[in-house]
């Protein structure tokens, strides 16, 4: 017979393996029967017969065992039914079935959850690019800049890439009869941009080189959102002309939705090289990014490039020459991630990676105990006959199963996780321009099958390495009752339980130096009144508002228009709200002036309104605030804050000081102090630096913050605000209105997010911590109750029992929250960059962690602590 032929009739029987089963066991009995027969007629009894037929035949089963392996696939048939087996040794056990598959899911979901968002941000790329690993972003120094004559060069020289585009951030004001005059982020691209990534319009065309010819017709593409939020997903937008920066622009194309290259956009316009724009000192939030061509590499790439730059200072050296203006190649975690964002991802890595380690020893020890309750059973089958082996890789197989179900379920959890964070990750003072893949494709697929082999490993190994040193004759003679497991059992489970406690302090003392810097940063004093304030930011278009005296004016008007709305209390104008930054510039005092332009001082500057402090709820120290009297031709006058007086004139009277600023290298004229304001945080919420206050209507700018305090709540003003703006200027683009708390939220929500993450982590950590302690004591227990019987039998007390079961939790529990201890100072300082005046081994978060696991661990002992006391001495002896 051919080999084809066997290996068909082996897959035969394995297909229809239920009808040669029958057959098998027909012509077995057919067999037995005639036998039995033979015996019969030679003069045995009936019983006899059988007997002998029985003997003769060699055992039943041994014969099927013999024929199975010589009809099929052996080793196929063997797995499947021992998967047969452990599906009904499980289904046995609805209680550890549900515990085990509940604590997989929840370390193999978070592990899911947090491999995608940092897949996302580590190596995905932008969504809806082909290829993203090929795709190289390249700037003049670390992440800002280039010019477009250095684009051209790069892109004519450089053999590394097959071609490259260059971007420019921007910004369009949109103006028709679809809704309120807007301002919409806009990037101007190069023609060849969206064929570079490889993605086109859904609707219309693409940019082409006429496109961005100086002087020929405005185009532009629209973003699917903007198309549905303000066009209603008009496909007849496509060829239609709409207003933008005041001039007609056709609309050629809208691209599909869920694409946003190389940021969050509204819509995409051509760059065109003016005359301006070809300078090649002009580098203005310009970047440019190219695909590697066949066969470069990174690094060849960044030698190319490098030499070009060189080259390029060798040639123009007043624009070119120095090391910052040397091209920088960098990946799209490198160019897009920066600060400690990197940090906060392998944290995240690593805390899931600690909770699915607590899980992997909770199992180990639940299997463990299993496996120890079941040595029976096990001794049985291995005295007749079954390897350990075999029994091991049933084990294993039971193992493998839970960690699938957990997978499963672990793969949903994973899909609602992935959903909320993508909505946190949207929220204020988050890189609302970045746009990340947070799709679970297929290297996601595999990293779930990945963890989920290796958690079934790694909490099978326990009960499989207790079974290859299992004592099979003393199991049998004890009867499988009253076993312990022994004493290496025990201290297998006592270590396990401690590396479960070490890694949940780890992870406690994570979440709560994370918490507690965002506590100390939400309630820091801002030095204002943050209540009732509404807000919204105005920027003045030169071309209509170009003269300092127009935009006083301006402001002028809107603030009594703004005034006399009912519920409005009062309107300040400032160039940005409280903790917005501020502009830097250069001082000189005139009791001690300067003439190095090197040893002048760099300080923070905010224009204000005359109404500023008053509107914002903080009251001068000292002098007076700005007045309508502080115009242009008056004299110039300023006011500093404490800081600033106390670290440029510490102990004197700051009232009547002159000061000076210089704009580049010209001085203004010398300003005179006549008020000192309390310390506002304007550079952070936590930071205090000086600065000096300039009047409004001396220093007047065109993009300002008008914030109105109310007596009502100020969320109800906004459409009146947004009329008055309408009524002002029905094409003046503003940003909001929004409440002072709305636009302060971004200080926040990152410590935030990054706190409740930890948090959660730490949550898991101590539950399955907990639940692991408790089904080791409670195990125990349960196996020593003949013990306990005896014990309580020859005069043991209920607190001799009591404190019996705590010192075996205790124990464990001791020298793992050491272990944890010492470790959390050290993983600790890795989190250190994201703290905020909040030490790494900050003793309060250290002492609650701990206390809330000791806690928590006290109670896991103290349920079957209790149980153990009220064990009945004669039951006990009885079932022993």
């Amino acid at each position: 017979m051919s080999r084809l032929s066997v290996f068909a009739a082996r897959l035969r029987s394995l297909l229809l393996r239920d009808r040669a089963e029958r057959q098998l066991d027909d012509e077995l009995r057919f067999h037995l029967e005639m036998q039995i027969e033979d015996n019969i007629r030679r003069g045995m009894s009936p019983r006899e017969a059988r007997y002998d037929a029985m003997r003769s035949l060699g055992g039943i089963e041994s014969m099927k065992e013999q024929y199975r392996e010589g009809r099929g696939f052996a080793t196929l048939e063997a797995f499947l039914r021992d998967i047969g087996y452990a599906a009904r040794t499980l289904r046995r056990n609805p209680a550890f079935t549900a515990v085990a598959i509940a604590t997989l899911a929840l370390g193999i979901g978070v592990n899911a959850i947090v491999f995608t968002v940092t897949k996302a941000a580590l190596f995905a790329g932008f969504p809806m690019v082909e290829g993203n690993d090929r795709i190289l972003y390249i700037s003049s120094g670390r992440g800002c800049c280039a010019s477009y004559p250095d684009f051209e060069d790069w892109r004519a020289q450089s053999k590394s890439f097959t071609n490259m585009a260059i971007v420019h951030g921007s910004g369009r004001l949109i103006t028709d009869k679809n809704g309120f005059a807007e301002s919409y982020d806009a990037t101007e691209v190069s023609a060849d941009t969206f064929r570079l990534i490889g993605r086109g319009p859904l609707l219309g065309r693409d940019f082409n080189r006429p496109d961005e010819v100086p002087g020929a017709p405005p185009v532009a593409i629209l973003s699917y959102g903007l198309w549905e939020r303000r066009f209603g997903k008009d496909p007849a937008i496509v060829g239609r002309p709409i207003r933008m920066n005041g001039a007609a622009a056709t609309v050629i194309g809208v691209m599909p939705q869920g694409f946003s290259f190389p940021q969050k956009q509204d819509l995409w316009v051509p760059l065109v090289p003016t005359p301006e724009v070809r300078k090649r000192d002009a580098r203005d939030t310009w970047f440019v990014f190219g695909r590697l061509a066949p066969g470069a590499t990174i690094a060849s790439a960044r030698a190319e490039l490098e030499a070009i730059g060189r080259r390029l200072g060798d040639a123009y050296p007043l624009t070119n020459r120095g090391r910052n203006l040397i091209p920088y190649v960098q990946t799209f975690n490198e160019f897009f991630f920066f600060g400690n964002e990197n940090t906060v991802y392998w944290s995240m890595w690593g805390a899931v990676g600690f909770v699915l380690l607590i899980a992997c020893a909770n199992l180990a020890n639940l299997t463990l105990a299993r496996a120890i309750g079941r040595s029976r059973e096990i001794s049985v089958r291995i005295a007749l006959g079954a390897g350990r082996w075999r029994i091991v890789r049933q084990l294993l197989i039971e193992s493998l199963m839970l960690s699938s179900a957990g997978a499963v379920l672990g793969g949903g959890i994973a899909r609602w996780g992935v959903r909320a964070w993508e909505v946190a990750d949207k929220g204020p003072g988050r890189s609302s321009w970045r746009v990340l893949d947070y799709s679970m494709d297929y290297r996601v697929l595999a990293y779930l099958i990945a963890i989920s082999i290796a958690t079934a490993l790694l909490f099978g190994l326990a009960p499989a390495r207790r079974l290859f040193r299992l004592d099979v004759n003393g199991t049998l003679k004890d009867g499988g009752h009253g076993a312990s497991g022994g004493g290496r059992g025990r201290h297998l489970s006592s270590l396990l339980v401690g590396g479960e406690v070490a890694l949940a302090v780890i992870l406690l003392a994570g979440a709560g130096v994370m918490v507690r810097s965002f506590l100390k940063l939400y309630n820091a004093d801002l030095g204002v009144n943050t209540a009732n304030v509404l807000t919204m930011t105005i920027n003045l278009p030169h071309a209509k508002y170009p003269k300092p005296e127009a935009q006083i004016e301006f402001y002028e008007r809107l603030s009594k228009r703004l005034e006399a709305i009912p519920g409005v209390e009062g309107v300040a104008l400032s160039r940005n709200v409280p903790t917005g930054g501020s502009a830097k510039s250069a001082c000189e005092f005139s009791d001690n002036p300067s003439a190095d332009a090197q040893s002048r001082p760099i300080l923070s500057t905010l224009t204000v309104g005359e109404e500023y402090f008053r509107t914002m709820g903080a009251a001068l120290l000292s002098g007076r605030e700005f007045s309508n009297s502080d115009q242009a031709a008056s004299n110039p006058v300023a006011v500093v804050n404490r800081a600033f007086a106390a670290q440029y004139w510490p102990g004197e009277n700051p009232l009547g000081k002159r000061l000076r600023l210089y704009d580049g290298k010209t001085p203004e004229l010398w300003r005179t102090v006549v008020g000192v304001a309390p310390d506002i945080a304007q550079n952070g919420p936590m930071r205090r630096d000086p600065v000096v206050y300039l009047p409004f209507r001396q220093h007047a700018a065109a993009n300002l913050d008008v914030m109105a305090r109310t007596r009502v709540p100020p969320a109800t003003l906004a459409m009146a605000f947004r009329r008055a703006m309408q009524a002002m200027d029905s094409e003046l683009p503003i940003f909001g209105p929004f409440t002072l708390d709305t636009r302060l939220e971004p200080n926040y929500w990152s410590k935030g997010l990054y706190g409740v993450l930890f948090l959660i982590l730490a949550a898991i950590a101590l539950l399955l911590a907990s639940v692991g302690i408790y089904a080791v004591i409670a195990h125990s227990v349960s196996r020593r109750t003949h013990e306990i019987g005896i014990r309580i039998a020859i005069g043991g007390t209920a607190g001799d029992i009591r404190g019996m079961v705590l010192r075996q939790g205790m124990i464990p529990l001791g020298i793992g929250v050491t272990i944890g201890l010492i470790a959390a100072l050290g993983v600790n300082r890795i989190l250190k960059s994201l703290l905020v005046e909040v030490s790494p081994g900050d003793p309060v978060s250290l002492s609650i962690a701990c206390g809330t696991l000791v806690l928590a661990a006290v109670l896991g002992c103290l349920i079957p602590a209790r149980r153990a006391v009220r064990v009945d001495p004669v039951v006990a002896l009885r079932h022993e």
